[in-house]
C-alpha cells in the first residue's frame, strides 16, 4: 500500500511539472536528411583555472555544479529553439528537466536555484519517469530531443540504446580540468552549428561567473569583441558613389551613349532611349507648367503598358514623387491610397478616366495619351537632391488599412547600381518585367536596367498565365533577365530550360529546391520598408532552405534577441537592417514608425542611425555572414496556450517530394477554439491527403497537426506571387 501512495505521488508531481508541457524542443534542423543514426563529435576543454573559478562561484552563491550546468544548458536551448520553456534529458536515463523563463529581468542564479529544486524532487521520483508504463505512453519520447550528461571523473561512453530519437547530446566530464563533448547527427545538423552550441554554452559560464547578479535578459550570445567583429565582417560591402549624381542625370548620360538602343517595349511597340528621353522631358515639362513641385506626389493608375515606365521617369523628372497603383483596387480602397499617399495629381489613362471623374473628382488628373504632353515648350523646371522621395509604395501587410512607404533618391540609386553589377547588366540585356506594377519589387524592374542601356520588355498578360506562356515570351523577345515571384520561379525552374536567359531573380517567398540550368539562378530578399532589396545569394545547389545571401552595398545586418543582443551563428532572431537604403518610414503613421523604424545601437553613420525590423526571424548559417529566413516573428499562433510556428509546418509538409507548396492557417471553430487548415499543391496530379497527415504524425507532435488537409490543383495567390490566403477554399468542418 506505501508503495502504491508513493507511486502516486510519483505521478503527480512529474504531471504537475510537464502536464501543461506537450512541445518538443529540439535544436533546428541544417538539414532533413535521412537518419543513419550516426552522431560525430566535437570536443572542448575547459581549463584548470577558469574551471576552479566555477567551482568558487557555485561555493560562493550555495549553489551545485550540477545545477549550474543544467540551467546554462537549458538557456542555450532556449536560445537556439527561439523559446523560453524547454525541456531536455538530464543522465542517459532520459530524466525530464524542464526550464521555464517567463520573466527574462530575472537573475541567473535565482533562475538556478529553481533548477536545483527541480532536480532534487525529480530525482527523488526517477523511478516513475524510468518505468515502462512511461514509455509506453511515450512521454519520454515526446518531450525530450536533446540530452545533458554530466559526469564526475567517468568518463564512460553513452549508451546508445534508445538514442535514436536523440538528435544532440551534451557530456560534461569533471576530473582536473572540465571536459565538454558534443555529439550530433551529420544527417540533420552542420558542423558550425555544434560548434556553435558548445561557444555558447561556454561563453555563458564565463559570465555568470563574472557576474553573480547578471539577469537572464543580459546574457550575450557572444563575447563583445566578437560582436564587432560579426557586425564588421559580415557587412563589409562599402561601395562608393555620388549620390548628388541622380538618377535623372545618370540616365541622361546614359541615353548620349546608347541613343538608338530599345529602351521600353510592351505588347504593341518599342521606343528608343532618345524617343523615351524626348518624351519623359516633355511630360516632366508638363507637369512643372501644371503646377507639380519638388515633394509632390504623382499616381500613376494605367494599364500594363510601356506608358507606366515613361510615367515614372517622367514624374522623376519634373521632381515629384512616383506613386504606382494598382487599376484593380476597388474604389474604396482606392480612394484611402489615393489620400493615405498625399496624391496630388493622378496620371492615368483612357480606361480610368471615366472611373477617377466618377468616384475619385476630388484629384487633379491628366490622361498619359493627351497630346497637350507633347506639344508644347514648357521647360522642366525642377530637380532633385539625394534625400528628397524618389517614390512611395503602399504594402498590405497582414491585416489593416495599406501603409505607404517613402523612399529616398539616394537609396533608389544605391539600389540600382548593386542591381546592375551583381549580375554585370550591360546594354545588351532585355529584362523581362513580369511583375505587378504595384508591387514594390517592380522598381528593381524599371529603374537600374535603363541606367547601362538595357531594354526594359513588359510581358503582356497573355503570357503571364503560367511558366510555360512565359518561357515562349523569353524566348521570342530574347530576354536575358527575369525576374519572377519564388513560386513561379521554382516551376519556371524546374520546367524551363530556356535558352538565351542569362539571369533568374525570385523573391517575395520562400524559395525551394535546385534544378542546373544553363541561367544563374538569384535568390533575393528585401523589404518594401529597405528599397526592395537588401540581399541576394546564387543558388548553385539544393538547399533545404535556399539562403538569402548578404548585405548589398552599404547596407547592414543585424540579427538579435528579444533583448536586442547580437545572436551567435545559428541562433534564431529577428532580422534588422540598417544603411543607406532604409526608408524614411510609413506616411501619416507615427505609431507604426516608432515600433519598426528604431535607433540604432550600431549607428556609425548618418545612415545607421536608425535600423528597420523586419519582423523576419533569421539566422546566420555560416562564419561568412550568410543568412536564412526562418518564417515570421508573427506567424505564431497559440492553440491551447502553446505556441505554434505555421511556418514549421509549412516545412515539413514541403519536405514531401511530390509536393510543390504548402500554406498552413489558423481559424476558429463555434467554440472559439483555435485549430488549423493545411493546403497544399502537388507537382503532378493528385497526392493523398491521408498521406500527408500520416507523415506530419510521424514528425510532429499532436498538438501541430492540422484538423483539416485539402489537396488543391493550384493553391491561389496574390498579383504579387505570395499565396492568397483570404482565397482558400472552406473545408467543410465534419466534425
Amino acid at each position: 500500500m506505501g508503495d502504491m501512495k508513493h507511486y502516486k505521488r510519483a505521478e503527480e508531481y512529474w504531471d504537475k511539472l510537464l502536464g501543461d508541457y506537450i512541445t518538443l524542443a529540439r535544436f533546428p534542423n541544417d538539414f532533413f536528411n535521412e537518419d543513419t543514426g550516426k552522431f560525430s563529435l566535437i570536443q572542448k576543454t575547459i581549463k584548470r583555472t577558469p574551471y576552479e573559478n566555477l567551482l568558487r562561484y557555485c561555493d560562493e552563491n550555495s549553489l551545485s555544479f550540477e545545477a549550474v550546468l543544467d540551467t546554462v544548458f537549458g538557456i542555450v536551448l532556449q536560445r537556439f529553439t527561439h523559446e523560453d520553456d524547454v525541456v531536455f534529458g538530464k543522465t542517459d536515463k532520459w530524466l525530464p528537466m524542464r526550464l521555464k523563463i517567463d520573466n527574462t529581468n530575472v537573475r541567473f542564479i535565482d533562475v538556478c536555484r529553481q533548477v536545483m529544486d527541480q532536480s532534487t524532487e525529480s530525482k527523488e521520483f526517477d523511478y516513475f519517469m524510468m518505468a515502462p508504463s512511461a514509455f509506453k505512453t511515450g512521454l519520454n519520447e515526446k518531450l525530450i530531443n536533446t540530452l545533458f550528461i554530466y559526469e564526475v571523473k567517468n568518463d564512460k561512453n553513452v549508451s546508445q540504446e534508445n538514442m535514436q530519437k536523440i538528435d544532440i547530446y551534451m557530456k560534461v566530464s569533471i576530473s582536473n580540468e572540465m571536459r565538454i563533448k558534443l555529439a550530433y547527427k551529420p544527417s540533420f545538423y552542420d558542423k558550425s552549428t555544434a560548434r556553435s552550441i558548445i561557444y555558447l554554452f561556454k561563453y555563458i559560464l564565463t559570465q555568470i561567473v563574472n557576474n553573480k547578479d547578471i539577469k537572464i535578459k543580459d546574457i550575450q550570445s557572444m563575447k563583445e569583441e566578437h560582436k564587432q567583429i560579426f557586425i564588421r565582417s559580415f557587412n563589409e560591402n562599402l561601395f562608393d558613389f555620388d549620390p548628388n549624381i541622380g538618377y535623372v542625370k545618370l540616365l541622361k548620360k546614359q541615353v548620349e551613349k546608347t541613343p538608338d538602343n530599345i529602351a521600353i517595349c510592351d505588347y504593341k511597340e518599342e521606343i528608343t532611349y532618345r524617343e523615351m528621353d524626348r518624351i519623359t522631358d516633355k511630360i516632366a515639362g508638363y507637369l512643372n507648367h501644371l503646377g507639380i513641385r519638388k515633394g509632390d506626389t504623382v499616381a500613376v493608375l494605367q494599364e500594363r503598358d510601356k506608358n507606366v515606365v515613361i510615367s515614372a521617369i517622367s514624374i522623376l523628372k519634373a521632381g515629384a514623387i512616383f506613386f504606382p497603383i494598382d487599376k484593380t483596387n476597388p474604389d474604396e480602397r482606392l480612394g484611402y491610397l489615393l489620400e493615405d499617399g498625399q496624391t496630388k495629381l493622378i496620371l492615368t489613362c483612357d480606361s480610368q478616366m471615366l472611373r477617377i471623374g466618377e468616384r475619385h473628382s476630388g484629384y487633379s488628373v491628366l490622361d498619359i495619351n493627351n497630346p497637350d504632353l507633347l506639344d508644347h515648350e514648357y521647360p522642366m523646371t525642377q530637380s532633385n537632391e539625394p534625400t528628397d522621395e524618389a517614390y512611395r509604395i503602399s504594402t498590405s501587410g497582414t491585416t489593416g488599412r495599406p501603409k505607404c512607404i517613402s523612399v529616398r533618391h539616394e537609396s533608389l540609386l544605391n539600389m540600382c547600381y548593386y542591381s546592375n553589377n551583381y549580375i554585370s547588366a550591360d546594354e545588351n540585356d532585355r529584362c523581362g518585367i513580369y511583375l505587378s506594377f504595384s508591387f514594390d519589387a517592380i522598381m528593381k524592374q524599371i529603374f537600374p536596367y535603363l541606367l547601362v542601356g538595357a531594354s526594359v520588355d513588359i510581358i503582356p498578360e497573355v503570357n503571364r498565365k503560367n511558366e510555360r506562356t512565359v518561357e515562349v515570351y523569353c524566348q521570342r523577345k530574347g530576354i536575358t533577365i527575369l525576374a519572377l515571384p519564388a513560386i513561379l520561379g521554382k516551376l519556371f525552374m524546374t520546367n524551363c530550360p530556356c535558352p538565351g536567359l542569362r539571369v533568374l531573380q525570385v523573391g517575395g517567398d520562400k524559395f525551394k529546391g535546385y534544378v542546373e540550368r544553363t541561367y544563374k539562378i538569384i535568390n533575393e530578399y528585401g523589404p518594401a520598408e529597405f528599397t526592395v532589396l537588401c540581399s541576394s545569394f546564387e543558388v548553385d545547389k539544393f538547399y533545404e532552405n535556399v539562403p538569402v545571401g548578404k548585405p548589398i552595398y552599404n547596407t547592414e545586418a543585424y540579427i538579435l534577441d528579444n533583448n536586442n543582443n547580437v545572436c551567435a551563428i545559428g541562433v534564431p532572431g529577428e532580422l534588422c537592417l540598417s544603411g543607406i537604403q532604409i526608408a524614411n518610414g510609413y506616411l501619416n503613421k507615427e505609431e507604426q514608425n516608432e515600433r519598426s523604424f528604431v535607433d540604432n545601437p550600431f549607428k556609425h553613420n548618418k545612415y545607421t542611425e536608425k535600423m528597420y525590423r523586419t519582423g523576419d526571424l533569421a539566422k546566420w548559417i555560416d562564419d561568412e555572414g550568410t543568412i536564412s529566413i526562418l518564417g515570421r516573428m508573427d506567424s505564431q499562433v497559440q492553440i491551447k496556450g502553446i505556441r505554434i510556428e505555421l511556418f514549421e509546418i509549412e516545412n515539413m509538409i514541403n519536405m514531401i517530394s511530390e509536393i510543390k507548396n504548402s500554406v498552413v492557417i489558423n481559424k476558429e471553430d463555434r467554440d472559439g477554439d483555435t485549430y488549423l487548415d493545411a493546403y497544399y499543391e502537388p507537382f503532378d496530379g493528385y497526392y493523398p491527403p491521408e498521406k500527408v497527415k500520416e507523415f506530419l504524425e510521424e514528425n510532429l507532435p499532436p498538438h501541430m497537426l492540422p484538423r483539416h488537409i485539402m489537396c488543391l490543383d493550384h493553391l491561389p495567390v496574390t498579383p504579387i506571387g505570395k499565396v492568397d490566403k483570404k482565397s482558400l477554399p472552406i473545408i467543410e468542418n465534419k466534425g
